[in-house]
């Protein structure tokens, strides 16, 4: 084998892994745009006797708004990928907590929190 034809072997078998990679990575890319998250908005109806933080989440990210009072509704938007659970949780101020997770294929969800200070509840509706 002379010097010369190595390098050009190493140079064709870079070549032929660049392209099995571009390959490779072009099928997970169709995968994961085929498995892209839906936005999904979340009202959250604050029915409790207290004030309270309310916080809404997917897998990846949560947003939580704070001094939520009674009567107050909050609106989230999330992105939860395909079968995975869309979670709002109340904090009450000086009391308790409880959340709620569900695994929906809706673009919409409501929820409504209730209870006492102390315990808390969060449910769909």
């Amino acid at each position: 084998m002379s010097a010369r034809t190595f390098p050009a072997r190493r140079t064709v078998t870079a070549a032929a892994l660049v392209g099995a990679a571009g390959v490779i990575g072009l099928g997970m890319a169709s995968t994961a745009d085929a498995a892209a998250p839906a936005k999904v908005t979340v009202k959250v109806t604050q029915k409790g006797n207290y004030t309270a933080a309310i916080c809404v989440g997917d897998i990846l990210e949560a947003r939580c708004t704070d001094n939520v009072g009674k009567g107050q509704t909050k609106t989230f938007t999330v992105a939860p990928p395909k079968g995975t659970a869309v979670s709002v949780s109340v904090i009450v101020k000086g009391g308790g907590s409880a959340d709620k997770s569900v695994v929906s294929n809706n673009k919409q969800l409501k929820f409504e929190t209730s209870g006492s200070k102390a315990k808390p509840v969060v449910k769909q509706v």
